[in-house]
């Protein structure tokens, strides 16, 4: 589990009492996942940015009403505000494209980019797979989109992302299994199999 370690939980008791040092420390340590995510579903990062800040605002404003201690996950609470973050996020933007199919992007990996040999066929293929990729992940579901996104992503184990998302384990398996059936329905021949 995302568990804070004893040094953290120091930073989020001086942060609950409103210290703005520590409020820095946690967002240093924390802005580039909770940023990787808000791309992920933002796909720009302009949106991202917007997304980080709203999810920190919101954090730090309900910082001193939460019950947050050191047996309490603080990862994985931020996690959940920068989700509901993008989600709300992704339905502002659908209302004032009045429901346009916006593009939504999301890069492989840097170690997918880096594999294999640095040769314009190899570079070709891998932008066409990122762009299928792209393709069929904006065709999934918000929370099927947010299990992938969680789970290859952002690596977090199921148990991690049943927590980020409030419900089962089995449930975050369920939509995982289907999200990435559905990628694989997505994909041309030879990419999905």
């Amino acid at each position: 589990m995302l568990q804070m370690n004893g040094y953290e939980a120091d930073w989020v008791a001086l942060a609950k009492a409103g210290d703005r040092s520590a409020m820095r420390e946690l967002y240093e340590r924390t802005r580039s996942r909770i940023f990787s995510l808000a791309y992920r579903y933002a796909g720009n990062a302009a949106d991202a940015e917007d997304i980080l800040q709203d999810s920190f605002i919101k954090a730090f404003s309900s910082l001193r009403k939460c019950q947050l201690n050191e047996n309490s996950y603080f990862a994985t609470w931020l996690y959940r505000i920068a989700v509901n973050c993008s989600l709300d996020h992704i339905r502002r933007r659908r209302t004032r494209e009045s429901h346009a199919n916006a593009e939504w992007s999301t890069r492989l990996s840097a170690d997918t980019e880096n594999e294999g040999s640095a040769t314009p066929e190899g570079e070709y293929l891998r932008g066409e797979i990122r762009q299928q990729v792209q393709r069929g992940l904006a065709k999934l579901s918000s929370r099927k989109r947010m299990v992938v996104v969680l789970r290859h992503y952002q690596q977090l184990k199921i148990g991690e992302i049943a927590a980020v998302m409030g419900c089962s384990q089995g449930s975050v398996k369920r939509q995982l299994f289907r999200a990435l059936a559905q990628l694989k329905k997505e994909l041309p021949v030879g990419l999905g199999e």
